[in-house]
């Protein structure tokens, strides 16, 4: 009878443990579910276009660039197939990705602490990637590069359990997906390769070297497997040159903007507003990594715990821009140093208070901070409309805007027509159902300072011309480009002349208004009047260039008001 007792204790709580993270779960869902139509922005409009022309069996790099490599192409295609080629369909697929990396990290963290480190630590990553401060709403890559390292992680663990060779290439697979998603994916690669020197290479070890060389060798072989399958694909389909264009030579131009001097303020500014809101809950992280550094009850998974941390970290800092959706792939690191704390705090206070519900006092105390973060966040977590959110994060971003502007080309385009957009709103090539003129689908890397803009610029122009596109989008917001005192302004000259020559004004959408968004067509442009700075206009190509000069003579360029 006595021996029943721990065991019926233990037997509850693990069934509080499960009640909880049921519960947060269905507030993920439910809160996921409302925010299922909020406009895509930038990254998602880019990854959701590459997605659309995979899906009708065009390779990426070939008429759209960017330089993320393309594995969260693939998975918006993926995606896609399943759920449809819909702003629902895609945040419907983050909701599957994210609630995976939510059980995936329960799994982890039991493996490594114990169940109640790993509710919390489950629960923590559930809040905080939803959470507004990283912008958790939108299926950014780095939630496909979080799903697969933690992946990744947990069957590393497997394998040094289970000493099998193809546990040991399963696992550096998953890694391989991670650096597929995003460059920095690599960091976790990193992190599995480390953890496997070291506990291979120190004193004690029982595997021969023979064993050790094979499960290291496995592990690495198949970490770079899907990036070598990927360059043989996109070699085969005649993409490679553009492909490692600008997925390194570009990308390596854009990752040193930023100079190492200024990196600390870049991250400063990044964590403040990462931690709004859930500032308690970053405090604790840190508690719970000092935890893990200096208390014997983590001893045996210190390595692991302290290797994923760092490597974790040094996933958010390539070039330095600290951006808020960047700190997602260093929440599973920080919610289990949060699991760790208050499974150490419930051990003290359950000794002390004599008490054997320790599940109860840590999840309490986990979740009384928790509640401080979605109090704070509450309209946009319970109440806020998508559009509204949209606004309220992204401000004269034309997001919105976007979904109206490719209804009115739908509605005037011919399945063979193009268009093209002056700005960096590839949302809207996704949402029209014609084909950019183009393969510049952002226009930031024309700003940037490095030796590659001007001839950046002079290829898109090429190609614009060469296209001709039924419409331009011109987008007069500065964020839309991102100039700079010093940036190269061929461009713009360029395009005063082309719009002038071949082009006449069909629509005013002016962002930038007191009220909600003005849409102004055709005559109605004529009285009406743009409240600068953000608005965008609408170009339709015209039949002659006699016909465009009797058109254009009274109408403005870029600068208009």
């Amino acid at each position: 009878m006595n021996r029943g007792k721990p065991d019926e204790s233990a037997a509850r709580g693990l069934l509080i443990g499960w009640i909880f993270l049921g519960i947060v779960i269905l507030f993920i869902v439910f809160v996921r579910v409302r925010l299922l139509e909020v406009p895509l922005e930038r990254d998602e409009g880019e990854y959701a276009y590459m997605g659309k022309l995979l899906l009708d069996g065009v390779p990426p790099y070939g008429t759209a660039y960017n330089m993320k490599f393309p594995g969260v192409y693939l998975a918006y295609a993926l995606i896609m197939a399943i759920f449809g080629q819909t702003i629902r369909g895609i945040h419907m697929g983050l909701l599957i990705v994210n609630c995976a990396t939510v059980l995936l990290i329960f799994f982890l963290c039991k493996r490594i602490v114990n169940d109640l480190a790993a509710f919390i630590a489950s629960g923590a990553y559930a809040i905080l990637s939803l959470s507004a401060s990283v912008l958790g709403f939108a299926a950014h890559a780095t939630h496909f590069v979080a799903l697969a390292a933690v992946a990744g992680s947990y069957f590393l663990l497997n394998a040094m359990e289970k000493n099998k060779t193809y546990h040991y290439a399963l696992s550096g697979f998953l890694f391989g997906i991670a650096f597929l998603m995003k460059q920095p994916g690599i960091f976790f690669i990193g992190f599995g390769v480390s953890f496997l020197a070291i506990r291979f290479f120190s004193s004690g070890n029982s595997l021969s070297q023979k064993e050790r060389v094979l499960h290291l060798s496995s592990f690495l072989a198949a970490s770079l497997l899907p990036l070598f399958v990927s360059a043989l694909w996109l070699l085969t389909a005649g993409v490679f040159d553009k492909f490692w264009f600008w997925t390194v030579q570009y990308a390596a131009k854009y990752g040193t903007q930023i100079p190492l001097a200024e990196a600390l303020e870049y991250f400063k500014y990044g964590l403040r507003s990462v931690t709004n809101g859930f500032w308690l809950l970053w405090i604790v992280s840190a508690l719970g990594l000092l935890v893990t550094v200096f208390h014997n009850s983590i001893r045996d998974s210190r390595l692991f715990i302290v290797l994923f941390i760092i490597f974790s970290f040094l996933s958010i800092c390539p070039g330095f821009y600290f951006r808020e959706h960047y700190f997602i792939t260093l929440l599973p690191a920080v919610s289990i140093a949060i699991g760790i704390f208050f499974n150490y705090l419930a051990t003290k206070l359950m000794a002390f208070l004599k008490t054997p519900q320790s599940r109860l006092i840590g999840i309490g105390a986990f979740v009384a901070l928790a509640l401080v973060g979605i109090n704070d966040q509450k309209a946009y977590l319970l109440t806020d409309d998508p559009v509204t959110i949209s606004n309220n994060i992204y401000g004269d971003n034309p997001f919105d805007e976007s979904i109206e502007i490719a209804r009115f080309l739908n509605a005037r385009c011919s399945p063979t027509d193009t268009i093209a957009v002056f700005g960096s709103e590839p949302q809207i090539y996704f949402y029209a159902n014609n084909g950019s003129a183009t393969g510049y689908i952002y226009t930031y890397g024309l700003m940037e300072l490095h030796s590659l803009s001007l001839s950046m610029q002079t290829e898109m122009i090429r190609e614009i011309e060469s296209a001709k596109p039924r419409f331009i989008v011109d987008v007069h917001i500065s964020t839309s480009w991102g100039v700079r005192p010093e940036s190269e302004m061929y461009i713009f000259g360029w395009m005063n002349e082309f719009l002038k020559k071949h082009y006449t004004l069909v629509g005013v959408v002016d962002v930038n208004t007191p009220g909600p968004t003005v849409y102004k067509w055709f005559d109605e442009i004529k009285s009406y009047k743009i409240q600068l700075p953000s608005y965008v206009l609408i170009y339709e190509r015209v039949k002659n260039n006699a016909e465009s000069t009797n058109k254009r003579d009274s109408q403005s360029t870029r600068g208009c008001v």
